[in-house]
């Protein structure tokens, strides 16, 4: 009867060890999987959103730059009340003698405007000509600077995903740990319970007793502040997803995976021709050559086409409608050497662009060989951990079998069970760990996931 229930006991040890997220989802916490969860941050995270909302406004800009080409229409209205009259004297014949009317005027005439109120009207409409080269080397500026931001947003995006997938294998790899405390906890009070019994009977040492008690309690600690950990780890991963911090859910177990060979070479040049920060210094180049071209432009005199009407009112002396059109030439001849030096300094800030991009590819070479190897130690890891799993998985098999016969005490059995379970998660730690590895490799390499 004491065997078979014995037996009951070890079976029950036996069992595979059910994650927590399991336990969270039979509680009606949502599941959440890792895509969905790659998707929902993508389109929620507040960060990501207000990088797409400076695209946005990147974009007006390019608009409003664009309107730069159309005709100018400007107006000017002017109310005024004359303090004093205003007069004016036009002697005899100021305007010329003519056969048949003699002098304009006959005689000497005075024109006196009383005090009253003037108003004025002025308006033009003018074609930018000269200033179209400039203009349009300011649109391409600000189409530039619309691709970085976007480049931004792109770096962003993969920077979230990248952060989603390690709080989310963090999360999984904290909970195989709280898997295995549990594992241990249960080793540890049946011993304590075992040894109770056998203190009693005066077969044991009361400091064994105590000694397994001791482990039970820092087992317990342990567990605790991987419990902390988790809870803290799940908050996180809320805030990227744009919800509730204390939103519950489960996560799923990662699948296996298919460890295949990675070409060095191919991923160094998808890396230098896809990460954003690469990108967006090579715009950055650019920027700094259409700047320098819009300051060489200032040299350009500027030149339109105006069309003007002027209107006044409440004073006689002057015309009260008066149209023209022609060419309008603005231009500073002299600046004292000012164009020189500015054209000077965006020349500087070119090269400076193109160093800054022989940087960004230097330190993506770098980033990609580092992500490398240690993706390859991961991998190297992960089948060490698989083996020693295999190895730990026999041994229990063999210990049960021995049990079944009566060869060992169940003491030894739970030790190997213990080291079992020890084992399986260091098996689970390395696969995600492995997993994490290649998160991060392919942010290095600026692979963009959308999903």
């Amino acid at each position: 009867m004491r065997s078979g229930f014995a037996v009951c006991c070890l079976v029950s040890l036996l069992l595979p060890t059910v994650a927590v997220a399991q336990t969270s989802t039979s509680m009606g916490a949502e599941r959440l999987s890792l895509e969905r969860a790659i998707g929902m941050a993508i389109a929620h995270n507040r960060q990501l959103q207000s990088a797409l909302l400076q695209v946005e406004k990147a974009g007006a800009d390019v608009a409003a730059a664009r309107t730069r080409r159309l005709p100018v229409f400007e107006m000017e209205l002017s109310a005024s009340h004359l303090l004093s009259p205003v007069d004016f004297a036009f002697p005899k014949g100021a305007f010329g003698e003519f056969p048949g009317t003699g002098p304009i005027p006959s005689a000497d005439t005075a024109v006196s405007v009383p005090r009253q109120p003037t108003y004025y009207v002025s308006s033009q409409i003018s074609q930018p000509i000269s200033q179209l080269f400039r203009i349009n080397l300011g649109i391409h500026s600000a189409a530039a600077a619309r691709e970085v931001e976007q480049e931004r947003v792109r770096g962003e995006r993969i920077a979230l995903v990248n952060n989603v997938k390690r709080l989310y294998f963090a999360i999984l790899q904290t909970e195989s740990a709280i898997a295995a405390h549990d594992e241990a906890i249960r080793l540890y009070r049946e011993l304590d319970r075992m040894l109770a019994v056998r203190v009693a009977q005066k077969v044991a040492l009361r400091s064994d007793s105590l000694d397994v008690q001791y482990r039970l309690a820092q087992e317990q600690l342990s567990r605790t502040t991987r419990e902390n950990a988790l809870a803290t780890q799940k908050e996180q991963l809320n805030q990227l997803l744009g919800r509730d911090v204390g939103t519950p859910f489960g996560v799923e177990d990662v699948s296996g995976i298919s460890i295949l060979d990675v070409d060095l070479g191919a991923a160094q040049a998808q890396a230098l021709e896809n990460r954003p920060d690469v990108r967006e210094a090579r715009l950055r180049v650019r920027q700094a050559d259409l700047d320098r071209r819009i300051t060489k432009a200032d040299r350009i005199p500027e030149v339109s086409v105006a069309v003007s009407y002027v209107s006044n009112f409440n004073i006689d002396v002057l015309p009260t409608n008066l149209a023209t059109v022609g060419v309008r030439v603005t231009w500073e001849p002299f600046d004292w050497g000012r164009r020189k030096h500015e054209l000077a300094a965006k020349t500087h800030s070119v090269a400076q662009a193109r160093l800054g991009v022989r940087d960004a590819e230097d330190r993506t070479l770098l980033e990609i060989n580092s992500r490398f190897r240690t993706l390859a130690e991961k991998r190297a890891l992960l089948n060490v951990a698989r083996m020693a799993q295999s190895v730990s998985r026999e041994k229990l098999r063999v210990k049960t079998n021995q049990f079944e016969l009566q060869a060992v005490l169940l003491p030894d059995v739970l030790q190997v069970r213990a080291e079992a379970a020890t084992a399986d998660d260091r098996y689970q730690q390395a696969l995600l760990g492995f997993w994490s590895a290649k998160a991060d490799y392919d942010l290095a390499i600026g692979e963009d996931v959308r999903r």
